[in-house]
Order: structure tokens, then C-alpha cells, then sequence
């Protein structure tokens, strides 16, 4: 059987001719990939052949070209194609991409094109780019269109910014593209793609590599304001809008976004006048637009429709923030908006779907939806409008609230205020107005409504819940929070006290009460809780369980982390009530925590519930007493414990449950009380707790289990460390024999990173805790296995972890520790080579410290790195490596190819210069941190002498060290500096460093400083001199 019918039997609705198609096909490619890619390739370019066989074979060279073509791709296995083969397959696929009349086909070819170009531009494919160029400019529609497409796909790997720049590919780019697009006779296709291609254009005009030179500036203006020019004249054609979407409204799509990009990009190079007329041509579609939007609106909208209305409203948001929309629609402002806010206005399935499930509701107005809508685009036009127009519109919704209008149109009007309402920087009312009446013309469409308008009245009151707490933030300088705001809010939850129970089980009344949820956590943020009386907040905290816990059972998704937000706003209500009290539902009672829970376990992967559960926890346990922690135990932990006893039965597998109970397991662990009578953590809740987990890591190797299960037993670790030594399984072991076999797990080489990603916390705990206990033979074990597991280590987190063990150390006793990892740690390396301690983990210390996170962990380091320095140990001084990374010299570009074959060079010096230049970079980085004394009023006068401090540097230059002593013995007489020790900023603890080094040689700094660089020495100079 040949290729061709293997990869058209490969589609075959026979299950066991496809699967034997597959095999059969990976057999013949591995037995002859040249054969295979040139049978591939003859029948893609066959026309004879069906589109969709055609289609595929192009599938299987993208699939086949990495692992054939050349040692450059990393899944290469070869061997290698054919020099021969390899130039015709090129020149195949550039000829399949700009003849073919099927799209589909010249998209499969720019794709081969662009993985192949990857490798081989332009070393074996010199005329690539030309030959394209010379398709745009001579070539018919499909030879235009094709190229285009591959231009597109190659346009960020391969044109470089020399050649965008230096060498006008950008200008002669754009050159072309505006000849197309103002050709009458250029195909839609061509317009698109050359649209597309202005798109990747635009990018590199934002690129920081943009604005390197002044010449480069100065070419980013000119071919912005070309661009501008370009998209105004387009745009001067009116949108032509059919049943379905015209070849204009395609175009006009593609338009809208990049002058939206464009403008929003670069607003102050763009002129005034030229903004304008781009406004004037795009209001000018606005009634097209909206009206087609509008006529679709009681159907499901169409989505080319859509996306038109999308790109539309953002590039009418972007030429807002330079023009006032009223200085061009003039007396048509009315008529405008009322035209603009009908892309706010709830199409009849979107409302069907609110009150069908109100998880759709709840995704929407929380932003946590997957799709982007009209409605969305539309509240940022309005939250971001200008002064002037937001005034003007606002006045004009809130007049309308008083006059008859649809359900829809309603909510769509309270929409636009509370999108107004969230616009910080508009004033939205004169000074002497006053939002009062404006608020009751809000509260006056609160209703239940009646059998005959269920569902509009919880449409509307649902946005007037959500609208009322962004209308007092807003109005909060004209509205007492203290007593408007709580007052609504106690209105609101007055509203659900007084529903009645048949309204309150209706399936469209859901989502006032999820509304009224998610408004309870706007006004968390705006209300002091605290302030309101005893009484008041237990009735808040009822009502709002009591709403929680009738949306639980239907509630999906992103409703869930809303309910446990709002839980956690409850629980700060009444911490008491929500420790003891029961809540009524139909089939039973619950409590705030079987909530919890409850509510967590609907979705145990979802990561951002997890987040919350863990928070809500939190809130719930913060503070409490022994006798109220140990109750939450008693009805918590067992049901956690089941999910580690499920896990341990088969075999340590992973779940979702399991991971989320090991996420709470730790919460509970970290917020346990001290016990009065012991002094320390609970004993029955760790030997209830201990065992499983002990079992559970020992079995498991799961990444992701280790990983929880880790910080479980470091939580265990920080709050219940007595309890290791007291406890003693009925098996005899001990609570430390238990413990060590763990560590002993999580540090073996066996284990995968990620699953080891905790193991140097987890020992770093242990030491804290029971260094004492130990003793130095178990250290030194300890310490072998950690830098045994850390010439394994590959991932940033678990190295990190690694270094900070032997960071604490060196901290503990600088000296000790050295002479520790010279003399007692001896290992192979990769080689088989024997090695010391500091010559296997300086060099990864030194790596780490480049990238490790935390301002604490690079204190921590920076000053454990210090300490070594300024020992002046020989052996440090002595141990060679790697310095600053030599600069690539050849001529080649470097491909990945090139760089494969040629990796990057250091230069190799002394560990004490390393750590001479890793301190001396991160003083330079702490120096470029904006130092908020700087914008305080009384500073003004300091910081403008700051000129006068270059001044003086590039006086006396860089100086040597000699000359630097000098300086700082000067400075030394006039001031005293050892206040600086107990500094806690990264910053002062650099410069002390430097300066104690500077004035009394420590480590030897004479001779490394003469070593740094210019830059490092200036550094240095700038931060102890001036």
C-alpha cells in the first residue's frame, strides 16, 4: 500500500482500517522519510487529488519535517533528507502557497514554509523573501494573497529589526500593502491578508527595539501617520452591511482594529485634525452598524456581526480619548448614544439563558466569561469616555430612567450608568448637584414583580443590585457611605428577608439573589461592616448564608467562587454565628463550614475555587479558640481524610479531591490555636492527621500529590514540630523516624523535580526545628542528600528551595560552612570526576541567585553571599567559574541551528569576583527602583540637585581602588555609617557591604574590584561616593 492511500485511509470511519493505516504510515516514514516526504509532497501538489487528502498530506510534512529534516529541530532523530530533496520540497511549497486557488492549501503550505524557514533562512534559502516581494509586486490575486500569508507567518522569525529598519523591508512592506489595498481591482482575500500583514507591522512600530535610535523614532511617526492616512481613506468608503456580512464589512472589520491599535498606540504622534476625520468616517457607520446589530438582537447574533461590532466600538473607544465624540456628532449627541447603547441591550436568548441557568448570568457579569461581547466593549467605551461626553451621556440615561421603556432596554440603561459610574476620571455632575434623586429614579425599578413580569422585574432589579454599590463609590464625595451605602445595603438584604417563599424558589428569581451576591462583595469593599450594630450584622450574615445556600445545589463554575466569596464576606459579618449557627434547607441543616466545603468539592479542579476555599477557611478559622478549632476538626477532618484513605487504597493515585483537600488540610494545620495545656499544637488533631499523610507520601510518586502533600507536611513542620518527638506509631517507630523517611524520599534523585519542587523547604523546616535534635552526623547526611538532589535539580522552584537550605546555613555560621562543604561533602559529577562540596553547589548558587524570586529570599541571599566574600577563604578565592558570557563574534545569524552547534561561552573567573559582580548587579537594579520619598513635596529641593551628582561623577570618573578608599575614608570622618547594619532595605544592606569591604579590604576586595567592569565599578562609586 503507497503513502497516498495510508493517509486517505487514515480518515476512514472504520476504526480498525484507520489505526492500521497509522501504524502502517509511522512503519513506511521511519523506513524511508525521504521516500515518504517526496510521495507527500508530489500528492499535495496533484490537483487530481481531493482538497481534503491534499490537505492532509501537508498535515503529515509539518508532522515529519522536525524529525527528519536536519539536527537543528530538537525532535530530530534522522536521518537527514536529501540536500536535493530538501531544495525541491522548498520550492514546491513556495509554488503550492502562491498558485493554488484553495485557500486551505496555500495555508498548509506557508505553515511547511515557515517551519522549514525556521532552520534554513537564510543559510540554504537565501532568495526566500525576495522571491516573495517579487510575488506582491508582480504576481495575480492568488500569487499576491499567498505570499502575504507566508510574509505573515515568517514576519517574526525571520525579518529581523536591522533589516525592518535599517534596511526599508518595513517601508517598502508598507509601500506594497497600501498599493493593494487601494487597488479597485485587488481581491477581498488579498485586502485581508494585506490587512493581516499591516497588523505584524503595527507590533514592531510598538517594539521597545522601536525606539532605540532617534532614526528609528523618527521612522516609527512616518509610518504611523502613513498608516493613519491609509486607514482614514479606507475608512472614507461607508460599511456596507447585507443579510450576511459583505466583502465591506470584512474589510471594515480588519480596519476598525488596527485603527484602534494604531491610535491607541500612538496617540501623540498622530495629528489632531487626521483623528478627526477617522472619527467623522467611523460615527458615520454607527447607525449601519447598530441597526444591523439591533435587527439580530431577538435572535441569537451572527458572529461575523458580532466581531464587526466589537472592533467597531473599540476603535471608537480609542479616538475618544483625543477627540470629544460630542465635537463631531454635534446635536446629534442623543440619537448617538441612544444608537451606541443598543450594542448593550440583551439579545431574547441571552435573557432566556440568564433565566434558564443563572451560571450564564453570574459568568457575565463577574467578566469571567470565555467569549467577548458587545456589551463588554461597551462598558469599557463608557467606564473610559472623557469628561465632557461621559457628563453628556450621563445626564441623558439617567433622564430617560424616568420614561416608559422595554424590560431590556431597562436593564440596558442601568448598564450604561453603572458602566458610567465605574468612569474614575469623569465628573459626572456639576458640583452643586446632587445624586440623591438620581439614586431614588435607581431604586424605584427594585421589584418582585408579579406572575405576569417575573422575569423582566428580576432582570432589572438584578442590575440595580449590581449598579447601587459602583453609584455610592462613585458619588461617595457627595454621598455619606456610612449611612446611603448601608442603608442600601440593608435594603437589599431587607428585600430578601420580606420575598416570599414561593418567589424565593422561582428559577427566575436566581439571579437577583446570585446579583445580590456578587453586590455583597462590591460592598465589603466600600462599607466598614464593623460599624453597623450587633444586630443588623446577624441578619446580614443569615440572609446571606441563606441565599448561598439555596444557589449551591445548581451552582457550576464561576458561580462557585463567587458564592464562597461572598461566604467569606459572611463570615466577617458575624464570626460567631458563623462558627455555631445551623442554616434551614429542605433536606436539612448545614453549617458555615459544611458550606465551605460543600461549595469547594462542586469543583475540586477548578483553581481559582481552590484559591477561594482556602481563603474563606482561612477566614473562618482566623483567631478562633481551641474548643471551637477542635469542633471545625471533629466535622472537617474526617471528611478530608477520606480522600488521602481513597488515594493510599489505590496505590497513591492522584485526584482532584485529594488535591484540594491537602490544600485545606494545610489551611486548618496553619491556623490551628495553641493548646493552653501543652503549650503547642494539638496532639489529637496530629495523630489523627500524621498517619494518613506519612503513608500517603511514602506511597505516592504523583507530582502533583507531592507537591500538596509537601506543603502539608511543612505546615506540620513550622506549627507541630514537639509533636513529631512526642508521637510514637503503635508499630514502635517514632514520629522522627517517620519524618526522616520522608525527607529521605523527597530528597532522592529518583524523585522528578516537580514532585520534589517542596523538598528544600521541607528541610530547611527541619533544620529550624531540630538542628539541636540531630546532630551533626544526621546533618551531615542531610546535607549530602540535599546536594545530591541539587546536581539533579532542573526546575527554577526546586533548586531555589535547595540553595536556601545551605543559605540559612551560611548565614548560621559563614565559616563553618564553608569548611563543611570543602571537606565533608564529596561527590562525583557528571563525569565521574570527584568533586567538593563548594565546587558542585557554588556555581548552581550562583545561577540561582540571578533568578531567584522574593525580595526576603534575595536579601537572604545577597547577604549569605556576602558573608563568603568577606571571609576571604582561599578555597573560595581559588574555585574557578563562569563569568560574563563571551559575545557571539561570527558573521552568521544565529538560527537555531548555529546556536545548537554553537552554545554560549563564559568567561572563567574566581568566585569572589562572581559574587563581587552578582552583588554589584543587584545593587544596579535596587538603584533603578523609584524611591517613593522622592515624590513627597519636601524632597523636590533633593532630588533636583541629582544633576549635580552625575555632574560630580563624570568629574572624577571611575575610579580605581585607591581613589575609591580615598573617598569613603573622606566620607567616613564626617559621618558615621555603621547605623546602616541594622538597615532592613536589600539596598542599604549592599551598599554597608560595599562600603566595609571598601574600607577595610575584606575578602580581598582590592584586587577583585580592579577586576569588575566600568559599569560595575560606576555602580559602586555612585551608591558609596555621593
Amino acid at each position: 500500500m503507497n503513502i497516498l492511500e495510508l493517509v486517505a485511509n487514515q480518515t476512514s470511519p472504520d476504526n480498525t482500517t484507520r489505526i492500521q493505516a497509522e501504524v502502517n504510515f509511522k512503519h513506511a516514514v521511519a523506513e524511508d522519510p525521504n521516500g515518504a516526504l517526496y510521495s507527500l509532497v508530489e500528492s499535495a501538489k496533484n490537483d487530481s487529488i481531493p482538497v481534503d487528502i491534499r490537505q492532509s498530506c501537508l498535515l503529515h510534512i509539518r508532522r515529519i519535517v522536525p524529525m527528519y529534516w536536519s539536527l537543528a529541530f530538537d525532535s530530530f532523530v534522522g536521518p537527514p533528507t536529501d540536500q536535493n530533496l530538501k531544495q525541491a520540497i522548498r520550492n514546491d511549497m513556495l509554488k503550492l502557497a502562491t498558485t493554488s486557488t484553495e485557500s486551505k492549501l496555500r495555508s498548509g503550505a506557508s505553515y511547511v514554509i515557515s517551519q522549514i524557514a525556521a532552520t534554513d533562512y537564510p543559510d540554504e534559502w537565501p532568495q526566500l523573501l525576495s522571491t516573495l516581494y517579487q510575488q506582491v509586486v508582480e504576481g495575480d490575486n492568488i500569487a499576491i494573497a499567498g505570499s502575504l500569508l507566508v510574509l505573515n507567518d515568517l514576519f517574526d522569525d525571520l525579518i529581523t529589526d536591522e533589516q525592518f529598519w535599517e534596511g526599508n523591508v518595513g517601508s517598502q512592506i508598507v509601500s506594497h500593502i497600501s498599493t493593494l489595498l487601494t487597488r479597485p481591482d485587488t481581491s477581498l482575500d488579498v485586502k485581508v491578508a494585506s490587512l493581516r500583514l499591516y497588523s505584524s507591522i503595527i507590533s514592531t512600530l510598538k517594539s521597545p527595539e522601536a525606539f532605540s535610535t532617534p532614526q528609528r523614532k523618527t521612522g516609527v511617526k512616518t509610518l504611523v501617520n502613513e498608516a493613519m492616512t491609509l486607514f482614514t481613506n479606507l475608512l472614507a468608503y461607508p460599511v456596507d452591511l447585507k443579510s450576511t456580512l459583505s466583502s465591506s464589512g470584512y474589510l471594515h472589520t480588519y480596519l476598525y482594529r488596527l485603527t484602534a491599535d494604531v491610535i491607541s498606540s500612538f496617540l501623540r504622534k498622530i495629528p489632531p485634525q487626521l483623528i478627526r476625520e477617522t472619527a467623522s468616517s467611523l460615527f458615520r457607520d454607527l447607525e449601519t452598524i447598530s441597526s444591523t446589530y439591533r435587527s439580530m438582537n431577538s435572535s441569537d447574533i451572527d458572529s461575523d456581526i458580532n466581531s464587526l461590532s466589537l472592533e467597531y466600538i473599540r476603535a471608537i473607544s480609542a479616538v475618544q480619548a483625543a477627540v470629544p465624540i460630542g465635537d463631531i456628532v454635534g446635536d446629534s449627541f442623543p440619537q448617538m448614544l441612544q444608537n451606541l447603547l443598543s450594542f448593550g441591550i440583551l439579545s431574547s436568548q441571552t435573557v432566556e439563558n440568564y433565566v434558564g441557568d443563572f451560571n450564564q448570568f453570574v459568568s457575565d457579569v463577574t467578566g469571567f466569561s470565555s467569549t467577548t461581547s458587545t456589551r463588554e466593549v461597551l462598558n469599557e467605551l463608557l467606564s473610559e469616555l472623557n469628561s465632557a461626553d461621559a457628563q453628556n451621556a450621563f445626564a441623558l440615561v439617567v433622564s430617560s430612567l424616568s420614561s416608559q421603556a422595554a424590560p431590556e432596554f431597562r436593564e440596558c440603561q442601568l448598564f450604561a450608568v453603572e458602566s458610567l459610574c465605574m468612569n474614575e476620571e469623569a465628573v459626572l455632575l456639576a458640583n452643586d448637584a446632587s445624586p440623591v434623586s438620581i439614586l431614588n429614579s435607581i431604586t424605584q425599578h427594585i421589584s418582585y414583580g408579579d406572575e405576569n413580569s417575573l422575569e423582566s422585574a428580576a432582570l432589572v432589579t438584578s442590575r440595580c443590585f449590581l449598579l447601587l454599590p459602583k453609584f455610592f463609590e462613585k458619588f461617595q464625595e457627595k454621598l455619606s457611605v456610612s449611612s446611603f451605602a448601608t442603608k442600601s445595603f440593608l435594603e437589599m438584604m431587607k428585600f430578601f428577608a420580606n420575598c416570599p417563599q414561593k418567589l424565593m424558589e422561582e428559577l427566575s428569581f436566581a439571579i437577583v439573589k446570585s446579583a445580590s451576591l456578587v453586590a455583597l462583595t462590591f460592598y465589603n469593599q466600600l462599607i466598614k461592616f464593623d460599624t453597623l450594630d450587633q444586630e443588623q450584622r446577624l441578619a446580614a450574615h443569615e440572609q446571606t448564608t441563606i441565599l448561598i445556600a439555596s444557589l449551591v445545589g445548581e451552582s457550576e463554575e464561576d458561580t462557585l467562587p463567587s458564592l464562597l466569596e461572598a461566604l467569606t464576606v459572611a463570615i466577617k459579618l458575624s464570626k460567631e454565628t458563623a462558627l455555631s449557627r445551623q442554616i434551614p434547607l429542605d433536606d436539612g441543616a448545614v453549617t458555615v463550614l459544611d458550606l465551605i466545603f460543600k461549595i469547594s468539592f462542586k469543583d475540586p479542579a477548578n483553581i481559582q475555587l481552590a484559591i477561594d476555599s482556602s481563603d474563606c477557611l482561612e477566614t473562618l478559622l482566623a483567631d478562633v479558640d481551641l474548643k471551637a478549632f477542635l469542633e471545625c476538626c471533629q466535622k472537617s477532618v474526617p471528611f478530608i481524610l477520606q480522600f488521602l484513605r481513597q488515594s493510599i487504597a489505590q496505590g497513591g493515585e492522584y485526584s482532584p479531591q485529594l488535591d484540594l483537600a491537602l490544600e485545606l488540610l494545610s489551611v486548618l494545620i496553619k491556623e490551628a490555636p495553641t493548646d493552653g495545656a501543652t503549650g503547642g499544637f494539638p496532639t489529637e488533631v496530629f495523630e489523627y492527621i500524621f498517619p494518613d499523610l506519612y503513608e500517603l507520601l511514602l506511597l505516592s510518586v504523583d507530582n502533583q500529590i507531592m507537591q500538596s502533600g509537601g506543603q502539608v507536611l511543612d505546615s506540620l513542620l513550622q506549627r507541630a514540630s514537639e509533636s513529631f518527638l512526642q508521637y510514637r506509631k503503635p508499630t514502635g517507630e517514632s514520629g522522627m523516624d517517620l519524618l526522616m523517611a520522608i525527607v529521605a524520599k523527597f530528597l532522592s534523585p529518583q524523585l522528578s523535580d516537580s514532585a520534589a519542587m517542596n523538598c528544600g523547604t521541607i528541610v530547611l523546616s527541619l533544620i529550624q526545628k531540630f538542628q539541636a535534635f540531630l546532630g551533626n552526623d544526621f546533618l551531615s547526611q542531610i546535607l549530602d542528600a540535599v546536594t545530591r538532589r541539587l546536581l539533579v535539580a532542573r526546575e527554577v522552584v526546586t533548586i531555589e528551595g535547595l540553595i536556601q537550605v545551605f543559605c540559612h546555613l551560611v548565614l548560621t555560621s559563614p565559616s563553618e560552612m564553608v569548611d563543611y562543604m570543602y571537606n565533608r561533602i564529596k561527590l562525583q559529577d557528571a563525569e565521574s570526576k570527584e568533586r567538593n562540596g563548594l565546587e558542585l553547589v557554588m556555581p548552581m548558587w550562583f545561577s540561582s541567585f540571578e533568578i531567584t524570586r522574593g525580595y526576603e529570599k534575595i536579601k537572604q541571599n545577597a547577604l549569605a553571599l556576602g558573608k563568603i566574600f568577606m571571609l576571604g577563604d582561599s578555597r573560595i578565592e581559588n574555585l574557578i567559574v563562569d563569568g560574563d558570557i563571551i559575545p557571539y563574534e561570527g558573521d552568521i545569524i544565529r538560527t537555531r541551528s548555529v546556536t545548537k552547534a554553537n552554545p554560549d561561552r563564559y568567561t572563567q573567573i574566581s568566585a569572589s569576583l562572581k559574587i563581587l559582580k552578582l552583588l554589584a548587579g543587584e545593587l544596579s537594579f535596587q538603584s533603578q527602583q523609584p524611591n517613593a520619598n522622592g515624590y513627597l513635596p519636601d524632597n523636590q529641593d533633593e532630588d533636583n540637585e541629582d544633576g549635580d551628582d552625575w555632574e560630580d561623577m563624570g568629574d572624577i570618573g571611575v575610579p580605581n581602588y585607591a581613589k575609591l578608599k580615598s573617598y569613603v575614608d573622606s566620607d567616613d570622618e564626617d559621618s558615621d555609617h555603621e547605623g546602616q547594619n541594622g538597615d532592613d532595605s536589600l539596598k542599604e544592606m549592599l551598599v554597608y557591604f560595599f562600603r566595609e569591604c571598601t574600607t577595610k579590604n575584606l575578602g580581598n576586595f582590592e584586587k577583585y574590584y580592579d577586576q569588575l567592569d566600568e559599569d560595575e565599578k560606576k555602580i559602586i562609586t555612585e551608591n558609596l561616593v555621593f
